[in-house]
């Protein structure tokens, strides 16, 4: 099928957005957007549940089941698309801001950063960008990004995509994704060091940015599911009771206040002791201290989240909303899929 915004883009200068495709651990969220004159509006989105486990931890173990699904779910919200942009996971890519004089040279600060990190014998096996960012956080030095994924795991995305018979314009980095989303909701923010938290099923990842662009990233092995897997673990429920008393629901036997007091909030407790190590080291490394954390991913939608977070870490928290640019709220679990959807024909920042 031919897609109009491909030709209406020819000759008007619009920008030919790819569709993104997010792929999580429990479902897949797709999003196009359309551009013009600089203004963004949402064309589709929607997410599709797994019936079954396709991913575990970070491994693919039911390719061909991903496919189709990934199939379904992009045929579903843009049925002409063929050309999608998707992410690596954060805890599958590498990804740091390292900081050096002007008068060094950036391409050789990366190269030795790169090669104290990964091995003589592994370089071939990695794809590693490197970019100097147009802003720093000190006056006196530079910042470098650099970013690294293994060449294995890009082929396997790849593949997965074909097999689906899609074609992958851009793999960016989950971070960058997370990133964009919220600079195109919240430009003022640019000027300001914030913390960006999206809370999947299987990981929270947490993100500092400053200048509209990632600084430090740390992926979390908790997520909304580890309070669904310890609820039942706990009471003796089925997996459907667990997710209603997760999201503030009483059932005949347990009370939401008791789950809250006795499960819930000390695995929120764990998460904000991980956010409080990430920004007290990105204070640490930089000098800056970050004030306002806000909170994106299906995880942060549960019930008291927000108070919760607010009273273990002491910082203002706020909700985010990725897709508030075209007037649409509680789309919590859309922030990569909407940063990826931002990707152009022509991009000069895709990452990887």
């Amino acid at each position: 099928m031919i897609n109009l915004d491909s030709i209406i883009g020819v000759f008007t200068g619009r920008k030919v957005l790819f569709t993104g495709v997010d792929i999580g651990t429990s479902s897949i969220k797709v999003c196009k957007l359309r551009e013009r004159k600089g203004l963004y509006s949402v064309v589709n989105y929607g997410k599709t549940e797994y019936e079954e486990s396709y991913i575990v931890g970070t491994e693919i173990i039911d390719f061909v089941s991903l496919s189709a699904k990934m199939k379904e779910s992009v045929q579903t919200v843009a049925s002409d698309t063929k050309n999608i942009a998707v992410q690596v996971p954060l805890s599958l890519c590498f990804y740091t801001v390292i900081s050096a004089s002007p008068t060094e040279n950036p391409d050789k600060i990366a190269s030795e950063h790169i090669r104290g990190i990964i091995s003589e014998d592994d370089l071939d096996k990695v794809v590693v960008k490197y970019q100097t960012l147009p802003v720093s956080i000190s006056d006196d030095h530079i910042d470098i990004a650099i970013a690294a994924v293994k060449r294995d795991i890009l082929e396997e995305y790849i593949a997965l995509a074909e097999n689906a018979g899609l074609k992958i314009q851009v793999i960016d980095i989950e971070p960058c994704a997370i990133n964009n989303q919220f600079y195109l909701n919240y430009p003022d923010k640019v000027i300001d060091c914030v913390c960006l938290v999206d809370i999947g099923a299987t990981f929270t990842k947490i993100i500092i940015s400053y200048g509209g662009y990632p600084y430090l990233t740390r992926n979390v092995e908790m997520g909304s599911n580890t309070i669904t897997e310890q609820l039942q673990k706990e009471y003796l429920i089925s997996y459907g009771e667990a997710e209603r008393l997760k999201f503030g629901y009483d059932l005949e036997s347990i009370s939401y206040e008791k789950a809250l007091n006795e499960v819930i909030s000390k695995i929120i407790r764990k998460i904000s002791t991980e956010i409080i190590w990430a920004i007290d080291n990105f204070n640490d490394r930089f000098g800056r201290n970050v004030e306002e954390i806000y909170l994106f991913g299906g995880g942060a939608k549960q019930k008291n989240l927000v108070s919760l977070l607010k009273s273990f870490t002491n910082k203002k928290i706020e909700l985010g909303e990725p897709l508030y640019f075209s007037g649409i709220e509680g789309a919590q679990e859309y922030a990569v899929s909407c940063g990826l959807s931002l990707r152009f024909k022509g991009d000069e920042h895709v990452k990887v």
